[in-house]
């Protein structure tokens, strides 16, 4: 198996147990204070399938040791979020786990940088998407 393939077939996994500890988000949405700019709830899966899919397309084309570290302990940290967030509902310690989330796609891709200019641009909604999921989740906790 080639390294992106290795890499998809990684976030694939990632988001399937993700997604397992999320089966409840509409009812832990709903009892909820949500912040402002909280997008339709339908719209997190598509965003976060839509941010595996460039992460793995990103980190693939890189490889490396010290960017497929920062690769798997991000996909670890989605499902130590998931599992905080929907399963636990500890509101917090997500919120912590979703800005070290954020910290290392942005060091993700300055570790990339210069060598790979179109893959550091297809890291840069991942960022961004997690960046305003962290937002979401730190407004949950001041709010609730």
């Amino acid at each position: 198996m080639s390294g992106t393939a290795k890499y998809f077939l990684s976030a694939a996994v990632a988001g399937l147990i993700a997604s397992l500890f999320a089966l409840r988000m509409g009812e832990v949405f709903v009892s909820l204070t949500l912040p402002f700019l909280f997008p339709p709830v339908w719209f997190l899966p598509v965003g976060w399938t839509a941010a595996l899919v460039l992460l793995a397309s990103g980190s693939g084309a890189a490889d490396g040791k010290k960017v497929m570290t920062a690769f798997y302990v991000s996909l670890g940290l989605i499902i130590c979020w998931a599992l905080l967030f929907f399963r636990l509902e500890a509101h917090i310690a997500a919120a912590v786990t979703g800005l070290f989330l954020t910290g290392i796609w942005l060091h993700l891709r300055q570790m990339i940088g210069g060598n790979l200019p179109q893959t550091k641009k297809r890291l840069l909604p991942c960022c961004i998407w997690a960046g305003y999921t962290a937002y979401l989740n730190v407004g949950i906790c001041f709010i609730n």
